[in-house]
């Protein structure tokens, strides 16, 4: 008798508790416990990766925030920062060696590497800063930015310094610009993201002549703009006009000076950080406190010859306007 195939048939096994299940369950059962294992493992990393650290308005810094260090960024042994040339004392490139310099990048070296760590800097634009920093692409912008509330609403800020702004004018002040009103009917350079638009904006509601502004995001291009004489004055934060008017010794620095207008927009300096990146700007911010309590914060900031806008304590989100 030849033998013949059966044309349906099922597998059959036991499972733990004795019951028959088909090879249809098995595969069914397996491919729920394998989404169940993936899903704690989604879990899992997401913990991994959840921020720890609380940030609050005002919130003094202490040392011991170093704890906080994530543990991707102390593996991974650096931290991807950004400035912006232009800034001196607080952020410039070295012309010979091309590398980032100034106050801010000496405060973050000294700080990354009380935490094992070492930074990769980038120079890019000053509008570039915050942009950068919510994308992910770098950990931090540093380059003489003021904390502001309009600011906080996208990113968190390590507030470091105190300064204000001045305005510069060509050598010998040809158009007697001693007051804020002075302004008024003149025509002023300034860096597009700055503070600058909205404080005109402020002034032309009690000029009977309108300030004219031209924006532009290169930081040197306001300079060369008052020096060439296409504008009247332009505006930059105090420390910096004050060093790069009285260092410079060649190019168009030496043909500008400091007005007489009494320093304005009194301002904390920030470090940005993404709101994603608590941990990480807690660790940086308790690294740095440290630096503060040794006097090396101090040593820092007089080297570059701000030490008047030292801070008394360090602040974690502290806008003054």
């Amino acid at each position: 008798m030849p033998f013949k195939w059966k044309r349906s048939y099922t597998f059959a096994c036991r499972d733990k508790t004795g019951v028959h299940m088909s090879m249809e369950n098995r595969l069914s059962r397996a491919t729920l416990a394998l989404a169940a294992g993936l899903s704690i493992w989604a879990l899992a990393l997401g913990a991994a990766q959840a921020q720890t650290f609380e940030v609050k308005q005002n919130m003094p810094v202490e040392s011991s925030f170093v704890r906080y260090l994530p543990a991707d960024i102390k593996s991974r042994g650096t931290i991807n920062a950004a400035t912006t040339d232009a800034n001196a004392p607080w952020s410039f490139v070295d012309q010979k060696s091309g590398a980032p310099q100034g106050v801010d990048v000496d405060l973050v070296n000294d700080a990354a590497k009380r935490l094992g760590l070492t930074v990769n800097w980038s120079v890019i634009q000053f509008t570039a800063g915050i942009p950068g920093v919510q994308s992910g692409r770098y950990d931090l912008y540093v380059s003489a930015m003021a904390d502001t509330k309009k600011r906080e609403d996208v990113v968190n800020f390590i507030a470091y310094s105190q300064e204000g702004s001045g305005v510069i004018v060509p050598k010998g002040n040809p158009k007697n610009i001693k007051t804020m009103n002075d302004l008024c009917g003149k025509h002023v350079a300034i860096v597009t993201g700055s503070l600058f638009p909205a404080i005109i904006d402020d002034l032309n509601k009690k000029c009977s002549a309108p300030v004219t502004v031209s924006e532009t995001a290169d930081q040197a291009a306001p300079y060369l703009a008052v020096a060439s004489g296409q504008a009247d004055a332009t505006m930059n934060t105090y420390g910096v006009s004050n060093y790069a008017l009285k260092t410079a010794t060649e190019g168009i620095q030496t043909q500008l000076e400091l007005s007489p207008v009494t320093r304005f927009a009194p301002a904390n300096q920030g470090i940005a950080f993404s709101k994603t990146s608590t941990d990480l700007m807690a660790a940086l911010a308790g690294s740095m406190q440290a630096m503060k309590e040794d006097g090396s914060y101090q040593k820092i900031m007089d080297k570059w010859n701000v030490g008047d806008g030292a801070m008394d304590q360090f602040l974690l989100n502290a806008p003054l306007f």
